[in-house]
């Protein structure tokens, strides 16, 4: 028995993030990993992609309150960081789909 589950209707606002292979040092910036908690991080997702990119989704008022974040290929890729899901949770993401 395959342990795959199907999930067939996702309610909630959508932020896509445009490119393949972006990595967990892009998600959350290694300078915010100090601290022994999660706390906080959800204001430095993209934090240097943000600052570089004006236009970017994560500093888009219309997407504050998204919850689904939609996403090309591999992303969270890289450096096996359990910070960068936590900081997209406390951002407000809920769930990512992705190619």
């Amino acid at each position: 028995m395959s342990d795959v589950r199907v999930i067939g209707h996702i309610v909630g606002t959508a932020i896509p993030i445009r490119g393949n292979n972006i990595d967990t040092d892009r998600i959350i910036p290694a300078r915010f990993l100090k601290s022994i908690t999660f706390d906080g991080l959800g204001d430095h997702v993209f934090e240097d992609d943000r600052q570089s990119m004006p236009n970017h989704p994560f500093s888009n008022e219309s997407y504050v309150g998204a919850s689904i974040l939609l996403a090309n290929e591999n992303f969270g890729s890289g450096s096996s960081r359990e910070h960068a899901p936590q900081a997209l949770k406390r951002w407000g993401i809920d769930a990512c789909v992705g190619e």
